[in-house]
């Protein structure tokens, strides 16, 4: 099968596994609400309209916690929001988001972590580098997680992509290769009913990874 098939193929079933279709309501929830900070320390620059905190930092954006060692913050003139969190030496930055779940249906979070997690407020893309691994999990249980050295996540349009490389290198994948692992998805006949009008699945037109 040709490679690009295959990576085709690939996403395909990853994004269905990971059910990140109804990630985008929250998204779109999210998008528009105003980002709460608490740190132990803050430097304010308004001539640069940036923010930089430090201590222990918890970022608060609708349902997404994002909590790290330092967060620089950045406003820019057309009133769209940057962040980068940075981790402490040793440690990872962590993230968590409430996915949109149907009434009765257990409860489903989205959990990423990395050395250095980017959020780009204009295009709604959540990038993580270093370490990178997104997770979801049902009811606290987990259920798929991807890991390599670069994830980038577009929460508009329900695709993300997976880098490896030598930067990403642990000691249980010296070759920081991307890793995937996904939990089997329950028979037709056991599994809830799908709803009337799901929303479209959107497909990347290839996975993107680096050797």
């Amino acid at each position: 099968m040709p490679m690009k098939r295959v990576a085709r193929s690939l996403l395909f079933v990853l994004l269905c596994a990971l059910h990140l279709a109804p990630f985008a309501q929250s998204a779109q929830t999210d998008r528009n609400q105003p980002i709460h900070i608490e740190a132990d320390a803050m430097r304010y620059d308004d001539v640069h309209q940036t923010s930089v905190f430090t201590g222990n930092v918890v970022v608060t954006k609708g349902s997404l916690v994002l909590r790290a060692a330092t967060v620089d913050v950045r406003q820019a003139p057309d009133g769209y929001q940057y962040a980068t969190a940075l981790a402490a030496p040793g440690q990872l930055a962590t993230f968590q988001r409430q996915l949109d779940v149907a009434p009765g249906q257990p409860a489903q979070t989205l959990d990423g972590a990395a050395q250095r997690i980017e959020y780009d407020g204009k295009t709604d893309v959540v990038t993580l580098r270093g370490q990178a691994m997104l997770s979801r999990l049902i009811d606290g249980r987990l259920m798929d997680r991807s890991q390599g050295n670069v994830i980038a996540y577009n929460q508009i349009t329900d695709v993300f992509t997976v880098e490896g490389g030598a930067a990403g290198a642990t000691a249980t994948n010296p070759g920081g290769r991307v890793r995937v692992m996904l939990t089997p998805q329950p028979p037709a006949s056991s599994a809830p009913a799908a709803p009337k009008s799901p929303p479209a699945l959107k497909v990347a037109p290839k996975l993107g990874t680096q050797p």
